[in-house]
């Protein structure tokens, strides 16, 4: 008897594992369509991962430029009146530019004889791209 057991439980195992009729390829669509799924979700993450970086390589260039501007504008309000235009040598990269320009302080419009102020501009520039231009004015006292 318990023979008969043993043996009838492996036809149920056996059973089992075979396929029904009409799901023969069921199995294969089955795994290409999680293989599918799992593609899109991986690519989905990795381009929010891309994305990321991107934004924080944005944002370290723009900190760094901002850093570099303050600086410069620290050395014009420390500088003798009038300001000279300069080109400073690359930091890190980074190219900095400033332009002074003498302006009629009635009409603000460039003029070339000294009339007391100047507008100077600050140009950071990183890679050959412009990152950030900041404007201010020095004034004779």
């Amino acid at each position: 008897m318990m023979r008969r057991n043993r043996a009838g439980m492996a036809r149920k195992r056996r059973s089992a594992c075979r396929p029904i009729r009409g799901q023969r390829g069921d199995m294969l669509i089955e795994i290409l369509v999680a293989v599918a799924i799992l593609g899109v979700v991986a690519v989905a993450f990795l381009s929010a991962l891309l994305s990321g970086y991107l934004a924080l390589v944005l944002a370290d260039e723009k900190t760094m430029a901002e850093s570099l501007t303050r600086t410069e504008l620290e050395h014009v309000r420390n500088a003798e009146y009038p300001v000279v235009s300069d080109n400073h040598t690359p930091v890190a990269g980074y190219d900095v530019v400033t332009y002074a320009v003498y302006t009629d302080p009635v009409t603000y419009l460039p003029t070339t004889t000294a009339m007391g102020r100047q507008e100077v501009t600050v140009e950071v520039w990183h890679q050959g791209e412009l990152v950030l231009v900041t404007v201010t004015y020095k004034v004779r006292l």
